[in-house]
C-alpha cells in the first residue's frame, strides 16, 4: 500500500498541468488616440471658451482607466474632444494610499487642469439593485413617501446602509386607473464614500456617480445611440459573471445579472484540452518521464493561449499571429464546440430574463441587443448568441457616425476596442436630467426645486419692481416735459414783460430789507430767553439733571457791540452708572456743541458728591450763546 504522502504519476502529470502560472505585467503606459501635433491643432481650430460645457466620464475598470472629454455643442449635438485609456500600475493597487496621486496625475493632464468640468464614474452595478414599481398617481409632494414605502414593502432595506433615489417614468392606467411608473434603485453608501473620496483626495470631486445601465440609458436618452426599436437590450459579457439590460423607450426597465462570463468558457475549454492531452500522455509516456509532462504542460499552455487569442483576446493587446485560413478555421470550429455547452448557459440565463420581461411588460418584445464585453469577443459569439434568441444583434459603438456627433480624435479601429469605452462615453454624456446621480437624489432635486421656485419668486419681483420703475419714468419724464413746457412759456412772459428800474426803487426796496431786518433780530432778542431754556430742554437726556442756570443775555455797559458775548452758566448732576458717568457727560457736552444755539461749551467744574443718597458726577459748564 503506497503511502499516505505518496503521489502517483497521474496526480504529478495533473499537478504539474494545473500550477498557477503567474501573468506577466509591462510597464504601464498611456495610451492616448491624439497626436501632440493634433492636439496643438486643436488649440487653434477650437479654442477653449469658458461657456463649454464640457464633462468627462470615467470608467475604473478591472485593470485600466477609460476617460472620455465631450463638449455639449447644444442640447442635441455634441463634441468629442478627447479620449484615452490608462493602463493600472501593478505597483499601485486600487486600495493603494498612492492610488489617488496617480489618478490625480492623469486626470489633471487630461483635463488641461481645468476646474470648470463635470466629472462622472460609475461604481459596480452587482450591488446596485433596481427595481421598476408602479404605484398609484398622488399629489406631488407624496410621491417620495409613496415610492419609498412601496419599495420597502417589496425589498427592505437600512436607510443607513443604503442611498435610495428613484426617477420618474410616465404615468400609465392599470385597471382603468391611473398610476405612475417609477424606476427605484438602492446603492451601497460606503462603495460612494469610498469613491467620492478618492477623487478628492485626488484633487478632482466628482460632479456624479451612476452605473453603466445608466450610462448606456444615457447613450440612448442622448440619441448617441440610435435605434428605430421601441424596446433593446445591452448584453455585456464580464470574466466572472454578465448582466443584461432591458431598456424602453430609452428608460432602464430590467436589470439582472448572470453568474456565467468568459471565465466559464475558458474553464469548459480548459478542461476538454486538458481531457485530450492526459489521454493521449497516458498511453504514450511512462508514468515518471518529466521530460514528456512539461512537453504536455508546454503544449497546454500553447493551446489555451492560442485559443484565448482566437476567441477572447485582450481588446488593447496585438493581434494572434496569422495562421492558414484553413486551420484558423478548423481550430476556430473546434474550439467554439468546446465552449458551446458554457455559451448555451448563458444564451438560456438571457432568454428566461427576456421572457420575464415579455410577460411583466405587456408582451413586450426586445427587437435588438447590443453586445459588449471586456475581451475581444469572437464573431462566432456573437452571431451565435442572436442566432439562439432570433434577435438581431450588434456591437455597442458609441463613436457611430452622426450629424449630432463631431469627433476631434479618430475613432479606434477595432469594433471591441470601440464597445469597451461605452461606459466612459455614457458617463460623460450624464446629467442630472437624463442620468441617476447618487450625488444628487431625489431629496437633493427637492431642495433645488424649492431653491428654484425661490429664485422665481425673487426674479418675478425683479421684473415687477422694474416694470414699476419703467413706469415712474415714464411719468416723472411726462412730469419734466410738461413742467418744461410751463417754464418755457413763463420764460417767454418774463420776456415779454419789462420793469422800469431806478436809483430811487434800489433805495427804497433796500430801506425795507433793512427795516425787515431790524424787526426780525428785535424779535429773536425778544424771545432769546426762551429758546436757550427750550434748546436745554431738548438736548438734556434724563440721567442729568440741571440744578441752576444763569444767562448774561444783554451787553454789558462799557463794551464795544462787538465784543459783547451772551453766555450761559448751567450746574448739574450726572446720575446712574459711576462708570459711565464721564462718558454720558462728554456725549452731553457734545450734543450742547452741535446745538445752533450754543457754542464753545467748557467744563469749569466737576466733581463726585452723594445726591439723594446715591453717587453722581456734579458739574458747571459754560456756554456761549450765539
Amino acid at each position: 500500500m503506497a503511502k499516505r504522502d505518496a503521489l502517483s504519476s497521474t496526480e504529478r502529470l495533473l499537478d504539474l498541468i494545473r500550477d498557477d502560472r503567474k501573468p506577466e505585467y509591462s510597464t504601464p503606459a498611456v495610451t492616448s488616440r491624439q497626436s501632440f501635433g493634433q492636439r496643438f491643432k486643436n488649440v487653434f481650430n477650437n479654442p477653449v471658451s469658458f461657456k463649454k460645457a464640457i464633462s468627462v466620464g470615467v470608467d475604473l475598470g478591472h485593470d485600466d482607466l477609460k476617460l472620455v472629454k465631450i463638449n455639449r455643442l447644444s442640447d442635441h449635438k455634441i463634441e468629442l474632444l478627447d479620449y484615452v485609456r490608462i493602463p493600472f500600475d501593478p505597483e499601485i493597487p486600487r486600495d493603494s494610499a498612492r492610488f489617488p496621486q496617480f489618478l490625480r496625475q492623469h486626470l489633471a493632464r487630461f483635463c488641461d487642469h481645468s476646474k470648470n468640468i463635470g466629472l462622472w464614474c460609475t461604481i459596480p452595478s452587482a450591488r446596485v439593485e433596481t427595481r421598476q414599481i408602479r404605484i398609484p398617481k398622488v399629489g406631488q409632494k407624496q410621491i417620495a413617501n409613496s415610492v419609498y414605502w412601496t419599495y420597502q414593502r417589496i425589498s427592505s432595506f437600512n436607510d443607513k446602509e443604503k442611498l435610495f433615489d428613484f426617477e420618474l417614468l410616465g404615468e400609465t392606467e392599470e385597471d382603468g386607473k391611473p398610476k405612475i411608473d417609477v424606476m427605484a434603485y438602492t446603492a451601497p453608501r460606503e462603495e460612494i464614500k469610498d469613491l467620492k473620496d478618492l477623487f478628492s483626495k485626488a484633487g478632482c470631486p466628482l460632479t456624479g456617480i451612476s452605473i453603466v445601465p445608466f450610462a448606456f440609458q444615457s447613450l440612448l436618452r442622448s440619441g448617441r445611440l440610435e435605434t428605430d426599436e421601441a424596446h433593446v437590450s445591452s448584453l455585456y459579457i464580464g470574466r466572472d459573471w454578465s448582466r443584461i439590460d432591458i431598456f424602453s423607450e430609452g428608460n432602464l426597465m430590467l436589470s439582472r445579472g448572470i453568474k456565467a462570463g468568459i471565465k466559464t468558457m475558458i474553464e469548459a475549454l480548459r478542461a476538454e484540452i486538458e481531457g485530450n492531452l492526459f489521454e493521449l500522455s497516458i498511453a504514450k509516456s511512462p508514468s515518471k518521464d518529466s521530460a514528456r509532462i512539461r512537453s504536455i504542460k508546454k503544449k497546454l499552455k500553447y493551446e489555451l493561449d492560442q485559443a484565448h487569442q482566437l476567441f477572447f483576446g485582450v481588446i488593447h493587446d496585438s493581434p494572434p499571429q496569422p495562421l492558414d485560413e484553413r486551420q484558423r478555421l478548423l481550430k476556430e470550429d473546434k474550439i467554439f464546440k468546446m465552449i458551446s455547452p458554457a455559451l448555451e448557459r448563458l444564451v438560456r440565463q438571457v432568454e428566461r430574463t427576456l421572457r420575464h420581461f415579455s410577460l411583466h411588460f405587456d408582451n413586450a418584445r426586445v427587437g435588438k441587443i447590443y453586445i459588449s464585453s471586456g475581451v475581444n469577443l469572437h464573431p462566432h459569439i456573437v452571431n451565435y448568441i442572436g442566432e439562439e434568441l432570433g434577435i438581431p444583434t450588434e456591437a455597442v459603438n458609441p463613436f457611430a457616425e452622426s450629424p449630432n456627433f463631431v469627433s476631434l480624435s479618430p475613432s479606434p479601429e477595432n469594433i471591441s476596442e470601440q464597445s469597451s469605452y461605452a461606459p466612459a462615453m455614457g458617463m460623460a454624456l450624464s446629467n442630472n436630467t437624463i442620468t441617476p446621480n447618487f450625488l444628487f437624489t431625489y431629496k437633493d432635486k427637492q431642495k433645488a426645486a424649492r431653491s428654484q421656485r425661490v429664485n422665481r419668486a425673487v426674479f418675478g419681483g425683479f421684473l415687477l419692481l422694474m416694470a414699476v420703475c419703467v413706469g415712474i419714468s415714464f411719468w416723472q419724464e411726462n412730469t419734466n416735459a410738461e413742467k418744461e413746457y410751463q417754464m418755457t412759456r413763463l420764460q417767454q412772459q418774463l420776456n415779454a414783460f419789462t420793469v422800469r428800474i431806478d436809483k430811487n426803487l434800489i433805495l427804497k426796496l433796500v430801506a425795507e430789507s433793512r427795516a425787515n431786518n431790524r424787526g426780525i433780530k428785535k424779535l429773536g432778542e425778544k424771545y432769546l430767553g426762551l429758546a436757550v431754556i427750550s434748546e436745554l430742554a431738548d438736548l438734556t437726556p434724563a440721567n442729568i439733571r440741571l440744578l441752576d442756570m444763569s444767562a448774561r443775555l444783554a451787553k454789558q455797559p462799557g463794551k464795544k457791540k462787538s465784543k459783547a458775548k451772551k453766555t450761559l452758566i448751567i450746574e448739574g448732576i450726572v446720575r446712574g452708572d459711576r462708570l459711565t458717568m464721564e462718558s454720558t457727560l462728554a456725549a452731553y457736552i457734545m450734543d450742547l456743541k452741535n446745538s445752533p444755539l450754543f457754542g464753545n461749551p467748557k467744563i469749569n467744574k466737576k466733581s463726585y458728591v452723594n445726591f439723594e443718597d446715591k453717587p453722581a458726577l456734579k458739574f458747571t459748564a459754560r456756554l456761549d450763546i450765539v
